[in-house]
């Protein structure tokens, strides 16, 4: 029989077992296991108790990482937004980011048929992850790009319609040259009013006038109208030119030289009002407009009795104001678009020659801007006019 020791005891304090990693209760059998003399135990129980004490372990590591795993924040997100590295918290949505960081996609405006706007920042952008338009409720990940995309440019929509020409005299409005009875088929912008295209189709046969009309907008100016008379009295040819009358009252000697020169002079308006269509403005500010001009012009010497509203844009309303003022309206059936900025002489001649006719109605500028293109083209456009043996007339002269 072995004694013990007095006052020693073999089961382990708390303190120790603390220190020995062993602290709290001890798995069942484990704690009676130990206490036996290791000598006692068999190496598959040894193995046994081990597995135990590791499964164990594991349980422990376990439940420490679902206590902890609340308290620890998740790492930030780093993405790219308009190309430059920026850091957002996890859960951040697109929507979140283009708050943060101020990304407004510029909205896209409603243009006329001249490329000119009417309604601006009409059609939104769109906001892009990695290149994918998505919504806002899109949760960014790691690693996205963030970039948008700017609203696209509507232009209006074009409408047609189609004006009775009685023939036997000349039309109200003019499209072309030539006295026969049909129907004009013309094409405008739905909200500007703009005209786009003007074809003639008559209703019994046909003999379209071999002459064609050069006539030329928004004058006088001290930049390019006089380059434009000597070319055209060097090829001896009289044109129409359609004058605004407030710009006729700062250069009276140039509608001056125009009426000596032989050339037709007729009304565009006091002001060339721009920012609305001309037809939908006020009767009072129409009518204001053609008398204004038509009186001013009558001073200088300019008797035609020719209105061309600005844009093109009329209306019967129009029609019947300006006849009031004892002028008739007159457009056209060849545009070029010299005035667009960037145009050639060689798109300019290109666009003249490749739709002249029998009678058409060419529109061009001598006011509004830089005219040397127009200029440049206008000895090219008369040789080729006269190679299709066509003759070039005034408005009125035909």
């Amino acid at each position: 029989m072995i004694e013990r020791p007095h006052g020693r005891s073999h089961k382990p304090s708390t303190a120790r077992r603390a220190r020995s990693g062993l602290a709290g209760p001890l798995p069942a059998g484990l704690g009676t296991a130990l206490r036996r003399p290791s000598s006692r135990l068999s190496p598959r129980r040894k193995r046994g108790l081990l597995r135990l004490a590791l499964v164990a372990a594991i349980g422990v590591t376990i439940a420490l990482g679902i206590l902890l795993r609340g308290h620890v924040p998740n790492p930030p997100l780093e993405i790219q937004v308009l190309g430059r590295g920026q850091k957002v918290s996890a859960g951040t949505t697109l929507a979140d980011a283009a708050r943060r960081f101020k990304l407004e996609p510029p909205a896209g405006n409603l243009v006329d048929v001249d490329g000119k706007i009417l309604k601006r920042a009409v059609y939104p952008g769109s906001l892009l992850v990695s290149g994918v338009a998505v919504p806002g409720e899109t949760t960014l990940r790691q690693g996205d790009s963030v970039t948008f995309r700017a609203g696209a440019d509507h232009t209006e929509k074009v409408v047609r319609k189609v004006v009775n020409v009685p023939g036997g005299e000349s039309p109200n409005p003019q499209f072309f040259l030539g006295k026969s009875p049909g129907e004009q088929i013309i094409r405008t912008g739905k909200l500007s009013g703009k005209l786009v295209s003007s074809v003639f189709r008559p209703s019994g046969s046909y003999r379209p006038p071999k002459e064609v009309a050069l006539t030329f907008d928004d004058g006088p100016s001290p930049a390019n109208t006089s380059r434009i008379l000597r070319v055209l009295n060097r090829f001896h040819v009289k044109a129409t030119f359609f004058v605004i009358g407030r710009s006729a009252t700062f250069h009276p000697e140039l509608v001056r030289a125009e009426v000596a020169a032989g050339m037709q002079v007729g009304n565009h308006s006091w002001s060339h009002p721009y920012l609305k269509p001309f037809k939908d403005l006020p009767s009072r500010v129409i009518r204001s407009e053609v008398t204004q001009a038509q009186q001013e012009l009558l001073k200088l010497g300019g008797t035609s009795g020719l209105f061309r509203p600005p844009g093109g844009t009329f209306s019967p309303r129009v029609i019947h104001i300006a006849e009031g003022a004892d002028t008739r309206l007159v457009l056209w059936s060849v545009d070029p678009k010299d005035w667009q900025p960037g145009r050639t002489a060689k798109q300019i001649v290109d666009a003249v020659l490749s739709k002249i006719a029998p009678g058409s109605i060419v529109i061009l500028h001598d006011g509004g801007g830089d005219r040397s293109a127009t200029i440049a083209a206008l000895p090219r456009i008369i040789r080729g006019i006269r190679a299709k043996g066509l003759t070039i007339v005034r408005i009125g002269d035909d």
